[in-house]
């Protein structure tokens, strides 16, 4: 399902991209990183703002590295602690203890 309009604006500022050309990818991308973060444990945006911009440097991440021949992507280690911090947030908020 296409993503609305003002939230694909707000990965495509983040990005800093003014065409519509990489619209597809970008949405692609965001798909990716909710994934990413599903996996992870996270529940999909039961965490507000903090999830919001986890979300978009996965995006940025991913963005950046779409070229890569490859495609190892190392996730840096700011992004490593943010996502363990939404995951045991996830498991808390279901009453599971990390």
């Amino acid at each position: 399902m296409p993503m609305d309009s003002p939230e694909l604006q707000d990965y495509k500022d983040y990005l800093r991209v003014d065409s519509d050309d990489e619209d597809y990818q970008i949405e692609g991308f965001v798909l990716a990183a909710k994934g990413y973060l599903l996996n992870a444990g996270v529940k999909d945006n039961a965490h507000g703002e903090l999830y919001d911009v986890v979300v978009k440097m996965l995006v940025a991440l991913f963005y950046e590295h779409r070229d890569t021949a490859d495609k190892q992507i190392n996730i840096p280690p700011i992004m490593n602690n943010l996502i363990t911090q939404l995951s045991i947030v996830s498991l808390k908020s279901e009453g599971v203890s990390p």
